[in-house]
């Protein structure tokens, strides 16, 4: 079993354990977080829209420019035409990504999270001895991999987990879940640690 495949294992115990053993508190969490996730998801696809309206307006206004300045004999035919064009297709690509993006935003309304749909997904791995990729499909949306730092002496190397529906969360350290410590010595002959990465 490889590093990160130990360490995505063992974050997913903490996980089951958590789930299993402090429900109150893990509902609590996983509906913070995936309430936090949807609307944070819904500022940034809003503010992305509202960037794109501007920039679309912005396009008419060069559009209605470049036309007088043709009309006034300021620029060729040939250099109106080209930019013509150009605005053109931008244009059409801003209105296909606002058009993406508004739909994105539709249906998330319409989709509810709840915490009892993943804790069920959760609880289905509770005895989980290896990762299946049916395990990963249905838990992990992500795992990003940051860059290994040296800290006391240690390589560390840094993950984030985003589970689905959820986000990353940061699983406390309550009494009696596992601690998820994995270290792997490398052929280079480093020994390389694993640390949770916040949120």
């Amino acid at each position: 079993m490889d590093f990160l495949e130990k360490v995505v294992l063992g974050e997913i115990r903490r996980l089951t354990k958590l789930a299993t053993q402090y429900e109150s508190e893990f509902a609590k969490i996983v509906m913070g977080h995936s309430i936090q996730t949807a609307q944070q998801e819904r500022r940034q696809k809003q503010k992305e829209i509202n960037t794109l309206a501007a920039r679309d307006k912005e396009l008419d206004n060069l559009f209605e420019h470049i036309y007088e300045d043709n009309v006034s004999g300021k620029i060729s035919d040939d250099r109106f035409a080209k930019l013509s064009v150009k605005y053109e297709t931008e244009q059409k690509e801003v209105a296909a990504r606002m058009k993406e993006l508004q739909e994105e935003l539709d249906s998330d309304k319409s989709k509810a999270v709840t915490s009892d749909m993943f804790m069920a997904s959760v609880r289905k791995y509770t005895r989980a001895r290896k990762l299946t990729p049916r395990m990963l499909n249905e838990l992990i949306e992500k795992i990003e991999v940051h860059q290994s730092e040296k800290i006391d002496g240690k390589t560390v190397q840094r993950l984030t987990i985003h589970y689905n529906c959820i986000g990353a969360i940061e699983i406390q350290d309550l009494d009696k879940l596992p601690e998820n410590n994995v270290s792997v010595h490398t052929r280079q002959g480093v020994d390389v640690h694993y640390a949770a990465c916040a949120s």
